[in-house]
């Protein structure tokens, strides 16, 4: 076809295709358009409004997914107008979608840490991958693990079970700690510079955590710090016993080898002005933190021993003399106060009291901060503000005013009053720790206003290319607030470097704020794990040695376990989000009252139809790619939904769990069903490969996680050209990764040289096969058993059911069929016991066609299954022997055959015409039949008679054919095998890879039989002296050979576990 119907597109000329629509020119043009409803496999729906675009001449906007494009005409694809009209298409799906895209931990995080995924991988033993993704959000974990107030822990849904969180901050330390004691905080990526640099006045938290993430973008970044070293309030004003340095010092050094420039003792006013960090510059941003302590504003304030709470903390951290004397009293309810009442507890002061002004209920410190400093002997009076301070040169007393709580202030707490009644407090030092401000005289007086400095959203100050963020920007909040700010900053500078304009990043998040502990009823209870922290007494007797000691590795991995895994599962790929990012829409500003549907968590995948947007891609996908049509819409308007047409739960329906409307989902309301402790976050890495699971030898693509251990969940391509099977699969293969199997045991040497003894023995040996080697399996079984066994007796259970029927038609020339004629027949007679079981794509394929009026079945045998329904001419019989029923669809004997087997003559007659009448047959031989040499040869010769036959041998395995091609002669019949193990002529036998049939004829002799087994698996169920694992399917490199003849590969999509290696490798290991 002609590209002749010519456009323009966004102003430039293109041609495109009579009938393709203007989203198809667009992707052709690459011009991206969003889209959720739409899907190139699937029939125009144009339900989701995504898609609008402007057409010059068109009275409204319209669908690029049904609107054919015509010559002349101008489309505009990113017009405010249509970009505005996106944003309410989303945020109208948005305002029906009920879940949580990121979990409630996560959104409290400032950082936004992905505390799903780190914790997970943590319980998981994956150490380094934990800190990997840390390192995504949150610089420091090691250092933030002690110190954090933890605000992701009073969010975490596991209070609703325990009322008490996952402990999220111990599992965090934990891991940075782990990396701390291998000397390896993770790998350093190589950078490429992008030629702009960017100053950053402050090493704080903030600092390093913005010069992190604008390095790893390529930028030149230097670090001024006015400080000797850096880590600001981390490293001035956090006391040892809470943060060692060392390790502070460690995890910094690790992000400055990422190429971080540094010049310390630089302090701006001093020894550089801003102006000249413009002109170095790209950019600057500020994040110097608030560093001078806040007034008390009472008389006596300036004696000497009135010490500022920030000022005290930098003399201890520097290790400065500091005289307190005997009695101190610390002013100030935040952690700040709390470090500096215990600092002084621990320079020898005998009494220490903090006075706060209103109760403990509203005091901004941590709980644990204020209990252990009661355990440690320090007072608290609450409900009092100084007055006044007193003393004769140095401080002496302090006068009290005693408070009372009124109606809440801004920040929620209740206003404290003075009641007029004061009391007077005996002190040698009192410590003010009421709060922090930042020196804002080193800055232009056009970027502040004396009290704070003027930023906007976007961390830009009013003087271009100047940024802020961090204590600087928001006032005094924790160190994880200044890394997510440092972070966020990070961003919005690149994007004013690149794009000419600040922009921090948009967060497009729908949460749950309905759940309580009812909602969680079902959860069993598990208490937290609680690190060990040493008592009082011995915290004091080694002042500033850190005493919790953290948790162990078995505690983590206990404690992580009770997380729920909140959030949506399929957050890395939805694509709802991904647009609600890009267009900014909100969540909420259209919401109202929500529809409760409903979920299921079905056999294969769940249901959350809570989140569904009605895009029909599901339906559609039943109905028009997989022939089935289980689902539907049922209801009208604003309470519709999807479900099977008796709303019965679908694993009662007729859904086969093909998976191929979660496929297509855009977004979570339908997702696989996977491995527990994935991170939801986590892109999954793609191997396409040949299933394992049947001999269909259909195309499947394994996602893995990042380590490549683990298997995620399996999709397929739709679009790929050699899938023997178009691009569909069956639930065996997309679930096989999910069965209650359990690996095999790790690798031994040792069962390596026993294994080799075994086959070296005199003794005669058994070996039994399974049916899912791959093709280098078999070669290297028959190699090895010809050197060093050549007597041993090997058998393969399903090549005996099907070896009297391929000698056959080799000698008869009948010619074998190849999947493509499952799409191409217009007669399939299927002879077999339970098609739905062993090869359940077949039903679909065929039904499919059905429904399409191209092809009629014929079923022959016991359990059809699905293929019972409409017009399949159905020839039921449970008798094994069906030559005569066979013979008479080829002679007038119908009459007898229907008398013989019970089945209907009008049947058999219609049976007969169709197959007379066919112009081009397939005939699915089961194991019924081809088992059977009298059966047949009843079927080769009706199969001679017809226009066009070819057959397809229905085995279970996924390389039956491969090992009857490969072993041929040396198989011998398993029940010969059998008898001679029963009869004691054989004592040994080897299982390789057995499948339930191996182990069901296995279970019949293994009485005083010495075993072993080579498998990926371990089965409670077989006894063996020796056990070697070998690497299952998806874990190795090779070929299998199809039901139609067709030698396919199987890539490596996992690693295997240690150690391990495929059949063949072990093999000439043995040799």
């Amino acid at each position: 076809m002609e590209r002749n119907v010519r456009v323009l597109l966004n102003g430039r000329e293109v041609y495109g295709f009579p009938g393709q629509t203007i989203l198809e020119l667009c992707q052709d043009c690459g011009v991206e358009i969003p889209y959720l409803c739409y899907d190139p496999h699937l029939s125009v729906h144009g339900g989701c409004s995504v898609c609008l675009v402007e057409v010059k001449g068109a009275k409204t906007l319209v669908r690029a997914c049904s609107n054919k494009i015509s010559n002349g005409m101008e489309i505009y694809t990113d017009t405010e107008k249509a970009r505005l009209a996106r944003k309410t298409a989303l945020e109208l799906l948005l305002s029906d979608h009920v879940g949580d895209c990121r979990p409630p931990c996560t959104l409290a995080c400032p950082a936004r840490g992905d505390v799903q995924g780190y914790v997970n991988l943590a319980v998981s033993g994956l150490y380094k991958e934990a800190l990997d993704l840390l390192h995504e959000n949150v610089t420091l974990p090691a250092s933030i693990g002690r110190i954090c107030p933890a605000p992701c822990q009073e969010k975490c849904r596991r209070n609703f079970v325990d009322e008490e969180p996952v402990s999220i901050r111990e599992i965090k330390r934990f891991v940075g700690d782990w990396a701390l004691k291998r000397g390896n905080l993770g790998h350093i990526d190589d950078i490429k510079d992008n030629g702009h640099s960017v100053a950053i006045v402050g090493g704080g938290p903030a600092g390093l955590s913005a010069a992190f993430f604008l390095r790893k973008k390529g930028y030149q970044v230097t670090i001024y710090e006015k400080e000797q070293e850096l880590g600001g309030m981390m490293r001035y004003g956090i006391p040892g016993y809470r943060l060692p340095k060392d390790v502070l010092k460690k995890e910094i050094d690790w992000l400055l080898s990422w190429g971080i420039n540094v010049k310390t003792n630089m302090a701006l006013g001093r020894n550089m002005t801003l102006e000249e960090l413009q002109r170095g510059h790209d950019a600057v941003l500020l994040a110097f933190g608030c560093w001078q302590s806040t007034p008390l504003n009472v008389p006596g304030e300036s004696l000497k021993g009135v010490l500022a709470g920030i000022e005290f903390l930098y003399d201890v951290n520097n290790h400065v003399s500091v005289d307190i004397g005997k009695k101190v009293a610390v002013i100030g309810g935040g952690n700040t106060a709390m470090d500096a009442c215990r600092c002084a507890k621990r320079l020898g002061a005998e009494e220490v009291t903090v006075i706060y002004r209103r109760t403990r209920q509203e005091m901004p410190a941590e709980d644990i901060e204020i209990e252990e400093a009661m355990e440690e002997g320090i007072n608290f009076i609450y409900l009092a503000a100084p007055k006044e301070i007193r003393g004769d040169g140095r401080v002496r007393e302090i006068v009290c005013e005693k408070m009372a709580l009124g109606e809440p202030d801004a920040s929620g707490r209740r206003r404290p009053i003075p009641t007029g009644e004061t009391f007077v407090v005996t002190v040698d030092t009192v410590i003010a720790a009421i709060g922090q401000r930042p020196v804002l005289k080193v800055l232009p007086p056009e970027i502040h206003d004396g009290r704070r400095i003027l930023v906007d959203e976007n961390f830009a100050t009013p003087i271009g290319g100047v940024f802020a963020c961090g204590d600087l920007k928001t006032g005094p909040d924790i160190a994880i607030a200044a890394i997510g700010e440092g972070h966020f900053a990070a961003e919005s500078i690149h994007h004013y470097i690149t794009k000419g304009c600040a922009k921090s990043p948009y967060e497009c998040d729908v949460t749950r704020d309905d759940l309580g502990p009812q909602d969680f009823l079902d959860r069993e209870k598990q208490p937290r794990e609680h690190p060990k922290v040493l008592p009082a007494h011995e915290r004091l007797s080694m002042p500033f040695e850190e005493f919790n000691k953290g948790l162990t590795e078995e505690q983590i991995k206990h404690d992580g376990s009770r997380c729920m895994e909140c959030g949506c599962p399929d957050i890395f790929e939805c694509k709802l989000r991904a647009y609600s990012v890009k267009y900014e829409a909100s969540p909420t500003r259209l919401s109202g009252e929500k529809v409760k549907r409903f979920e299921e968590k079905l056999r294969y995948y769940d249901r959350n139809m809570d989140k569904c947007i009605l895009c029909g891609r599901c339906v559609r996908a039943c109905d028009e790619i997989v022939g089935l049509h289980a689902i539907d819409f049922i209801n009208r308007g604003f309470v519709s939904t999807i479900h099977d047409a008796y709303l019965k739960p679908l694993d009662e329906a007729e859904c086969t769990g093909c998976g191929i409307c979660v496929q297509l989902c855009p977004v979570g309301a339908l997702t696989e069903k996977r491995r527990q402790r994935w991170p939801h976050s986590e892109v999954p890495m793609e191997t396409k490969t040949t299933c394992g699971e049947c001999s269909l030898g259909c195309e499947v693509v394994i996602n893995s996680d990042k380590t490549g251990r683990s298997v995620v969940r399996v999709n397929s391509d739709l679009n790929s050209a050699v899938s023997p099977t178009k691009g569909l699969t069956c639930h065996k293969a997309r679930a096989f990764h999910l069965n209650s199997a359990k690996p095999c045991p790790d690798f031994n040497p040792e069962a390596l040289e026993k294994i080799s003894n075994f086959l070296r023995s005199n003794d005669n040996i058994s070996i039994l096969l399974g049916n899912s080697l791959s093709n280098e399996d078999y070669e290297a079984i028959k190699d090895t058993l010809t050197n060093l066994a050549p007597n041993a007796v090997i058998s393969l259970p399903e090549a005996d059911e099907f070896k009297p029927f391929l000698t056959l038609t080799a000698n008869e020339g009948q010619r074998r069929g190849t999947l493509g004629q499952l799409f191409e027949a217009d007669v399939a007679f299927v002879i077999d016991d339970n098609l739905d079981q062993e090869l359940p794509l077949i039903p679909t394929l065929l039904r499919k066609r059905v429904r399409a009026g191209a092809l009629k079945i014929i079923y022959l045998g016991s359990t059809p299954g699905l293929l019972d329904k409409g017009s399949t001419i159905m020839l039921k019989t449970d008798m094994t022997d069906l030559s005569a029923l066979l013979e008479s669809l080829d002679s007038g004997l119908t009459k007898e055959a229907s008398s013989l087997y019970e089945i209907s003559e009008d049947k058999i007659k219609e049976a007969k015409d169709a197959l007379i009448n066919a112009k081009r047959t397939l005939v699915l031989v089961g194991p019924k039949v081809a088992s059977s040499i009298v059966s047949s040869q009843a079927l080769l010769k009706l199969c001679s008679k017809l226009d066009k036959c070819t057959y397809l041998p229905l085995y279970r395995g996924a390389n039956t054919e491969g090992a009857l091609r490969i072993l041929g002669n040396m198989l011998t019949p398993t029940t010969e095998n059998l008898s001679m193990i029963k009869e004691g002529k054989i004592s040994k036998v080897l299982l390789i890879e057995p499948d339930r049939w191996v182990r069901k004829m296995f279970f019949a002799v293994d009485k005083g039989v010495d075993c072993a087994l080579l498998s990926s698996k371990t089965y409670d169920d077989i006894s063996a002296r020796i056990i070697m694992p070998i690497a299952g399917w998806h874990e190795r490199r090779g070929h299998v050979t199809n039901l139609s003849g067709a030698v396919l590969e199987q890539k490596e999509a996992i690693v295997p576990p240690k150690n391990v290696m495929s059949l063949s490798r072990l093999l000439t290991m043995i040799k």
